[in-house]
């Protein structure tokens, strides 16, 4: 038996095997025979069935029992002949035999890439601080209030701002009922900024009857054009929405605050936490991102599919949304080639920089936790007696001797932005 073994992009292989035709088809022909003679075949006379009939029926269970030796033998010497650190399952390609050029086939896998990770020192990484200010605060502080609004009965007319609770009748341009088309409690909000339903509902009084005109706008994705619809609105209540006033009182109704100045001091506190986790988040991100970029690095095929497959399926478990399985391969795609890279290039720098985590740094970290009370203790020894929860652990820390890392040889400029620029604006506009 023969073989080649042939370097392909993204770090795949590929191992060509011949095996001589005078080695292979005194064995099929054998084989052949032997079901030939032992084939029972209604219109036949044991023994008796003609040979093509023999192929038809079970040329592939007989090729499957002949190739599969070889195949077995191919692997075997593939992998003992040859070290290669592969990183998905050697597939069978090509298998085809004749008699002039015998049996041939290829096996199929990658590698894993090997590499220098270079490029790291003097790298030019943006750092956004994100800060929280007073005006954060009071919009964190307006959707609380929001949150704990009541709802009211208004006896008289409906205004803008108001809702109405109505029993709604479609109707077609004669004000003629269509079947099928009425709707009981819906809720009509009356906003400013709807004044094309607003204005045709302000006045209107529980009890009342109202023919509204509702348009609907066009969408181009559905291809959709623009139209009316009519109904017969009968109004059964109107309600509006007041809010509590932000004042100590409103503070304490939510727990463990006296006064409304403890109550921002712990906005701006968990806020200020927010900010400090994005800001280091964001950072993380963009000095892998810088890294990645400078690494000449192909991502093999197969990790980037495998990661691409888990990213469907967790998508799929989590999402009641219809979205079909290629749209979110394609989505995927990109960010998984990202982190394939890194997860290659992390692995790498652990191994070329010595940043391995000895057990007596994991066991100086498990004192670290366990140090505070009965639960730290009991979360430490937990840690210690679990094999998986072990290696979390010393991954997270490798992770942090990489980042520590890579933050002292970069350059790095600190730009100060606000948590949430485009509501501040927004807010500051109103």
């Amino acid at each position: 038996m023969e073989y080649q073994i042939s370097a392909q992009p993204n770090w795949h292989r590929c191992a060509e095997f011949k095996v001589p035709a005078e080695l292979v088809k005194p064995q099929l022909d054998r084989k052949y025979e032997h079901y030939g003679k032992s084939v029972k075949l209604e219109g036949f006379r044991k023994g008796r069935v003609p040979a093509h009939l023999v192929k038809k029926m079970f040329g592939k269970t007989i090729e499957s029992e002949i190739f599969h030796p070889y195949i077995r033998e191919a692997y075997d010497r593939l992998f003992k002949e040859n070290e290669f650190d592969t990183i998905n399952t050697p597939e069978v390609r090509d298998l085809q035999f004749d008699e002039s050029n015998g049996l041939t086939f290829a096996i199929h896998f990658d590698v894993r890439p090997v590499f220098e990770v270079a490029g790291y020192k003097g790298m030019e990484v943006e750092k956004e601080i994100l800060t929280v200010s007073e005006t954060d605060v009071d919009r964190t502080l307006k959707t609380l209030q929001t949150r704990h609004a009541m709802i009211f009965t208004v006896e008289g007319e409906a205004r803008a701002g108001h809702f109405v609770v109505a029993d709604m009748q479609e109707v077609d341009g004669s004000g003629i009922p269509v079947v099928g088309k009425r709707y009981e409690n819906e809720v009509l909000w009356l906003q400013e900024e709807r004044p094309e339903i607003t204005s045709q509902l302000v006045g209107v009084r529980a009890g009342e009857e109202r023919r509204v005109r509702f348009p609907l706008p066009a969408d181009a994705e559905k291809g959709t054009q623009a139209e009316e619809k009519y109904f017969q609105v009968t109004v059964k209540e109107i309600k509006e929405r007041r809010l509590p006033e932000l004042d100590d009182e409103f503070a304490r109704d939510l727990g463990a605050f006296t006064t409304m100045a403890e109550l921002r001091q712990d906005i701006l506190t968990r806020l200020q936490a927010q900010a400090g986790m994005e800001t280091r988040s964001r950072f993380e991100h963009a000095l892998i991102d810088e890294l990645v970029k400078r690494v000449d690095l192909e991502a093999p095929a197969s990790m980037v599919d495998n990661y691409v497959e888990l990213l469907v399926s967790e998508f799929k478990k989590k999402s009641k949304e219809a979205v079909a399985d290629d749209d979110l391969r394609a989505y995927y795609r990109v960010s998984a080639v990202r982190n394939v890279k890194w997860y290659l290039i992390r692995e790498q720098l652990v191994q070329q920089l010595q940043l391995t985590i000895s057990d007596e740094e994991l066991e100086a970290r498990l004192r670290e936790v366990a140090a505070g009370d009965g639960e730290a203790v009991k979360r430490a020894e937990e840690i210690r007696n679990s094999k998986e929860q072990r290696e979390r652990l010393r991954d997270e820390m490798e992770d942090e001797k990489v980042q520590a890392f890579l933050i002292a040889q970069a350059k790095i400029t600190e730009l100060h932005k606000p948590l949430y620029p485009e509501k501040e604006e927004n807010a500051q506009s109103e």
